[in-house]
């Protein structure tokens, strides 16, 4: 009996598991926050470690306490969500006296952009640095885009996200992305600009997948959208072959779902349904010329 001929898609998914089982999930953010590393201003010292991965990934580049922001002449605004963070516990040793790291403790920091100055009422302004573009624009997948009729709002601040409650993505502006070890600055704006693009079909209004809102949830929804990113990257000719940093992003998340290798191939079939809806608002070239 002849065997079947996979589809790409297929093809793709199996190139993308056999990386994630070679390679480890050492993953890059592909932008940057003009601000640079996520820092303490009261400190003025540079997140660390996980924090600086966590607060990176939020395109939060400045953040401190709410008694750090108050010292400083800054004062946080009624309503604002505090974000948590790890800090060290610091005691003395009992036999020495000297100073000793217990482990960590849970924390909470308030964003620049939640504090007003307490005598001016001014918000925080970060400073003016300027960028260069490294990108190559990619007019077949700026028309893709733009056809979807998705709304996106361009920052400075580092911030790649979808939010749901706004149908809207916010993406850092182009000259922010840069290259990696695995991707070039263009490869890194598209892929990363499909990849919310992958998150906003899931909206209510469309395929209506963004109910389950818990760690699995949430880690599931990831492996949908970047292997949303993956077979669009493919089909509009990005990249012809999966990149590290997609199989290095979709491991860490994996590692969420307890390594489970069944969800790669469920969020596949998702992914399928992503790039279906997303190819289906495309307009042909015959109908918008007649229009």
């Amino acid at each position: 009996m002849a065997k079947t001929k996979m589809n790409v898609k297929e093809e793709l998914t199996l190139k993308i598991i056999e990386m994630m089982q070679q390679g480890g999930t050492d993953w890059t953010m592909p932008f940057r926050s003009l601000n640079g590393s996520p820092s303490n201003p009261s400190t003025g010292k540079a997140y660390r470690g996980i924090n600086a991965l966590w607060l990176g990934l939020l395109g939060q580049s400045t953040v401190a306490g709410y008694g750090q922001w108050a010292d400083m002449g800054w004062q946080v605004q009624k309503g604002s969500k505090a974000i948590s963070i790890t800090a060290p516990m610091v005691g003395k040793d009992k036999e020495t006296g000297d100073p000793k790291m217990f482990g960590f403790r849970a924390a909470k920091v308030f964003s620049c952009d939640d504090v007003l100055n307490i005598k001016t009422g001014e918000a925080w302004k970060h400073p003016e640095v300027s960028t260069v573009d490294l990108t190559e624009r990619l007019h077949n997948v700026d028309a893709f885009i733009k056809a979807t009729g998705f709304t996106t709002d361009f920052t400075n601040e580092g911030k790649a996200c979808y939010t749901p409650a706004l149908d809207k993505i916010t993406m850092p502006n182009r000259e922010l992305f840069e290259a990696t070890k695995t991707s070039t600055a263009t490869e890194a704006f598209y892929s990363t600009y499909l990849h919310e693009c992958g998150h906003m079909t899931g909206h209510s209004s469309r395929l209506d997948r963004l109910g389950e809102k818990n760690k699995r949830g949430y880690a599931f929804e990831e492996l949908i959208a970047e292997l949303t990113a993956l077979f669009m990257c493919n089909q509009l000719q990005i990249s012809s072959e999966p990149r590290e940093d997609h199989a290095q992003y979709l491991k860490g998340w994996l590692k969420a779902l307890g390594d489970d290798m069944d969800y790669i191939f469920k969020a596949a079939t998702a992914a399928q349904k992503a790039c279906d809806l997303l190819n289906s608002l495309q307009v042909s070239e015959e109908v918008s010329e007649a229009a």
